[in-house]
């Protein structure tokens, strides 16, 4: 690694930086209730606040310069002419962030698991509303989301840093090393899954369909992916046939309007630019609540493994007025992806001419390679 990267010699900013553990405050007098978390939010914009740290001073210090984690994983395509000339170690010396306002990422439940966390919430909620079809609430319409909180990219990467587990500390620079160096690798530019953090962490089309059984949160795109709740109370899968998926398993229930829902089973993965690594060990509990025009959303990150403690963020998903504003683009990436990583990490693409170019207007696909496959043999003659 070069002599400016992340993980080395220089000491951690303290983790009081983030603060200590206790209730997060909604307003003036009031206290967070953890049974209760929506209790006296009167807006989406009032949930997004909860998680705000304020603006933070900016840190002389600061190995990462006092960015957040959205303008990190900008910087390399934001340098200046002059920036471009400069050498890796130089760029990195070249940056200066605003500090801004950061995120509160450690939880403010008391909770040690996300089992015991999803246990207190049903036991609040007396097992569960029984819902039928004309009870459950209208979620209908395509939604927008995510310029929140941690998944949003809003957190500086300082506080990300301290609530990243030790072991995966080294990880986690690799990851941001990449990116001050222009080699950026997320999920869909291969055609593979998002997988659950990046689910959430930046913008596209979301609907969510349900009946009194199951729940579907789908997004449509950089890849068409979709989460299945199963509300019924048939629970987990058993050991033996449970293994680490894209999305894990989920179970939920209904809190009245608000449904609660436990995920597990997670493969192991990565969040998204400028954020850490995760672990099969990766748990959520989330708390999703129509209010007016949004959608908000309580989440909590349990990975004994991969995070310093466990994490918790919030996702506001807003309504669009007119569908065509943002039209949903349901992709099947695999098809029509040319993206590739060169020898040196970066991004390429194959263009047309190119074999490994895919005419995602090629109608006979199959008959192209065969009969490119023709004429190789022909030459070989």
């Amino acid at each position: 690694m070069k002599s400016w990267t992340i993980y080395g010699a220089v000491g951690l900013i303290g983790a009081a930086l983030l603060g200590v553990v206790g209730l997060m405050t909604q307003s003036a007098g009031q206290d967070f209730d953890p049974s209760d978390p929506f209790a006296g939010i009167a807006s989406a914009a009032d949930w997004a606040k909860t998680v705000e740290t304020g603006t933070r001073a900016l840190d002389p210090n600061d190995r990462f310069r006092n960015l957040t984690s959205d303008a990190w994983a900008a910087a390399w395509e934001d340098r200046t002419e002059e920036q471009q000339k400069l050498a890796t170690d130089e760029f990195l010396r070249a940056l200066s962030g605003s500090g801004g306002t950061g995120v509160k990422i450690r939880s403010p439940y008391p909770y040690r698991s996300a089992q015991e966390h999803y246990e207190a919430w049903l036991k609040a909620a007396e097992g569960g509303t029984k819902h039928t079809r004309a009870t459950l609430p209208d979620w209908s319409g395509d939604w927008q989301g995510n310029d929140a909180g941690v998944l949003g990219r809003k957190a500086l990467v300082r506080d990300v840093w301290e609530a990243t587990a030790k072991d995966y500390k080294p990880y986690f620079q690799q990851l941001l090393t990449a990116e001050l160096e222009g080699r950026h690798w997320w999920p869909a530019d291969v055609c593979l899954p998002d997988g659950v953090g990046r689910f959430y962490s930046l913008g596209g089309t979301y609907h969510f369909m349900m009946d009194q059984t199951i729940v579907l949160i789908d997004k449509d795109r950089p890849n068409s992916e979709t989460r299945y709740v199963y509300a019924d109370g048939r629970g987990f899968l058993p050991p033996e046939l449970s293994f680490p998926m894209w999305y894990g398993q989920s179970q939920g229930f209904w809190h009245g309007e608000e449904l609660v829902v436990w995920t597990r089973d997670i493969k192991q993965w990565v969040i998204t630019h400028a954020l850490p690594e995760h672990s099969d060990e990766l748990q959520l509990v989330e708390r999703i609540k129509g209010m007016g025009e949004d959608i908000v959303l309580d989440l909590t990150l349990y990975d004994p493994k991969a995070f310093a403690f466990p994490w918790h963020d919030v996702v506001v998903f807003k309504k669009l007025a007119d569908w065509k504003a943002a039209p949903p683009t349901f992709n099947e990436c695999v098809f029509s992806n040319n993206v590739y990583h060169d020898e040196s990490g970066e991004l390429q693409v194959y263009v047309p001419g190119d074999p490994r170019h895919r005419d995602v207007t090629d109608p006979r696909p199959w008959a192209t390679v065969f009969e490119r496959a023709e004429e190789a043999k022909a030459a070989r003659r």
